[in-house]
């Protein structure tokens, strides 16, 4: 196929003070025509092309790109093997998670409706009044990596309320739509919790 400088090129030839159409070019005038719009689609294929890939490529987000940044919670459920569901945080769980692009994590979930101590005093609550906070308090950090094969974090403890998860190994699973995020825990033997977060404005 003749190259697009060429079908472009004049189709005139000039003499001293007379200009006359080249004739074996006039003559070839409609095979010039048809390449020349050949040549500019297939510019404008190779141009819509190299958009789209770079389109394509730049619209893509990896898994832990979603992942990272804050989180607030919308809702804490706890699915029993008899399919009951028990909200052990409440209606409306208080709470927060934060997960950096270094690998580190913290997430804290909490009832909005633990009574206050009487004697205002952080350490000064009784036995009840501690055991209430103690029953509706969780908040553990520590560091975690993705794996992208089964979508799960894998997160390790380095420090919880709840002393028996210290330097402890565990397992999310993870689901993110929008700005939603699922963490779920799947025991092997055991309750189904999942953990509902919606990405913080």
């Amino acid at each position: 196929m003749p190259t697009l400088s060429y079908l472009l090129r004049p189709s005139v030839v000039k003499y001293p003070g007379i200009a006359v159409l080249d004739r074996p070019y006039q003559s070839f005038s409609w095979e010039r025509k048809v390449h020349l719009r050949v040549a500019l689609a297939a510019c404008a294929i190779a141009a819509f092309g190299s958009f789209t890939m770079t389109f394509d490529a730049l619209g893509q987000t990896s898994f832990k790109e979603q992942l990272v940044g804050t989180w607030t919670l919308l809702s804490w459920e706890q699915k029993k093997g008899d399919g009951t569901k028990v909200e052990r945080y409440g209606t409306s769980p208080r709470g927060i998670a934060f997960f950096d692009a270094g690998g580190r994590y913290i997430i804290t979930v909490m009832r909005p409706d633990r009574a206050k101590y009487a004697s205002n005093a952080l350490w000064q609550g009784t036995p009840e009044e501690n055991k209430e906070t103690a029953d509706g308090t969780i908040t553990y950090f520590g560091t975690y990596s993705i794996n992208e094969a089964d979508s799960s974090i894998a997160i390790n403890v380095e420090g919880s309320s709840f002393p028996n998860w210290n330097g402890t190994d565990q397992k999310r699973f993870v689901a993110i739509a929008g700005d939603r995020l699922t963490l779920t825990v799947r025991p092997p033997a055991g309750d189904v919790v999942d953990v509902i977060w919606k990405r913080a404005e």
